[in-house]
């Protein structure tokens, strides 16, 4: 049995941020019960910080409408992604620090050295690589190219996910890479179970999410904290070397 919060925005004051719902009492037990270990907790905590960061700015956007869609003041789409891959790095940098494995953002060089993989979110490997491209002092990018024979697995990370990418764990499978994750932001609470079917059926490990929203009502949202536990679970259980290809 997964754990579920909901939180709902204020209509009137948006600088209020967003608070919780009343719970009845058996669900507030189930909460205490699901994540009973103070490790996970802790281990958990920049998750939390997280979904409750970006859903701000997600029942939030910019009030002034320029086109369908368009609002003055919006944040570009990329950065927006950056945000939320960047943030998923920092917490498996931390969440795999006893493993030795470097956490990475960039491309996988084949082994032949003759051609890369598609761009990879988050890649999980082996210490080194072929190339960093960053700054000198306090750069602001830090790419890095890694041998594919030293990764371990890669996560894709989407915004708002409605539809899942089925090319992209067969391309990085020419790369030897069987592990792929898909992590979003959000999706619609009534399609996230079939968007998880089609992504164990298109070949990743399995797509989690930091919160569902309804259909409804965008500011109501609802997390699960059993998935984000699923989530740190099988990323530690596929940490281990993939089998070398002949």
């Amino acid at each position: 049995m997964t754990t579920k919060r909901t939180m709902t925005a204020s209509p009137s004051k948006a600088t209020k941020g967003v608070r919780r719902q009343p719970q009845k009492p058996g669900d507030l037990q189930k909460s205490q019960t699901k994540i009973s270990k103070f490790g996970q907790t802790i281990r958990l905590g920049q998750l939390f910080e997280l979904t409750n960061e970006l859903l701000k700015l997600r029942q939030y956007p910019p009030v002034t409408q320029r086109s369908k869609g368009k609002y003055e003041g919006d944040i570009l789409g990329f950065v927006k992604g950056l945000r939320l891959s960047a943030r998923i790095l920092y917490f498996l940098r931390e969440h795999l620090s006893e493993t030795g494995l470097h956490v990475s953002w960039g491309h996988l060089i084949s082994d032949n050295e003759e051609s890369c993989s598609p761009e990879c979110d988050i890649i999980v490997h082996e210490p080194g690589y072929v190339r960093r491209w960053n700054g000198f002092e306090n750069p602001v990018m830090n790419f890095s190219f890694i041998n594919a024979r030293s990764a371990r697995l890669v996560v894709s990370c989407k915004s708002k996910i409605s539809s899942i990418d089925a090319q992209y764990p067969k391309d990085l499978k020419k790369h030897g890479i069987d592990n792929v994750f898909l992590f979003a932001e959000t999706c619609k609470e009534s399609a996230l179970k079939g968007l998880q079917l089609r992504a164990v059926q298109a070949g990743y490990v399995g797509l989690w999410c930091l919160y569902t929203t309804t259909n409804a009502q965008s500011s109501f949202i609802q997390t699960d904290d059993g998935m984000l536990i699923d989530f740190g679970s099988n990323i530690l259980a596929k940490r281990q070397p993939q089998k070398k290809r002949k």
